[in-house]
């Protein structure tokens, strides 16, 4: 089953002068012939829109354009009120750079607190491998003492009758430097020995 609208709207109000021209089908009927009437499709008269009266409804259009006003578009606030949003939008700028300034500044002291502690523990290694390698040198030296006074090692004790003394030697004359060679060192050289 369809339904129909009629499209005139300046015929009459009455079921006959609904004809298959003027109506417009917006759901076809299933197996539609062309002898069908609006009666057997809908199985009762159509009925139609009242039509408006021709009071209601202008015939002529005047000439003189419409006045067409402009709608204002933000309304005016008053002065108060705009110092309130203004002191709203710098608060807000000013609160996300103390967060932003806040969140730099804590990153930084974490950083900071864990490169104090793997310094300090770095420092805590060295020390424990300085003290061993003083326990080391100190051992080292114990024991070359020991196998140093052992007999069987062969070291004599000192004598100073077996001591040698070195004279020194005869003092060199100083060589003053020649003024030709200050000269040849001063004047140019003619070409790159290289480079």
């Amino acid at each position: 089953m369809g339904f129909a609208v009629r499209a005139d709207q300046d015929k009459g109000d009455g079921f006959q002068s609904s004809t298959k021209q003027n109506l417009v089908l917006l759901h076809p009927a299933k197996q539609l012939n062309s002898s069908a009437s609006p009666s057997r499709l809908f199985g009762s008269p159509i009925q139609s829109m009242p039509m408006p009266s021709q009071s209601a409804v202008p015939s002529e259009v005047p000439d003189t354009p419409a006045e067409v006003r402009q709608l204002p578009t933000t309304p005016r606030l008053p002065l108060g009120l705009k110092l309130l949003v203004g002191v709203q939008q710098g608060s807000t700028v000013l609160t996300g750079g103390l967060v932003a300034t806040a969140l730099i500044i804590y990153s930084w002291t974490v950083y900071l607190d864990k490169s104090v502690a793997r310094s300090f523990q770095r420092l805590e290694t060295l020390k424990a491998s300085i003290q061993q390698v003083t326990t080391a040198n100190a051992t080292l030296k114990n024991s070359m003492a020991e196998q140093a006074e052992s007999p069987t090692v062969g070291f004599r004790p000192f004598e100073p009758k077996r001591a040698i003394f070195v004279s020194p030697a005869p003092a060199r004359p100083s060589v003053e430097p020649t003024q030709e060679s200050d000269v040849q060192s001063s004047s140019p050289m003619p070409h790159p020995l290289g480079y």
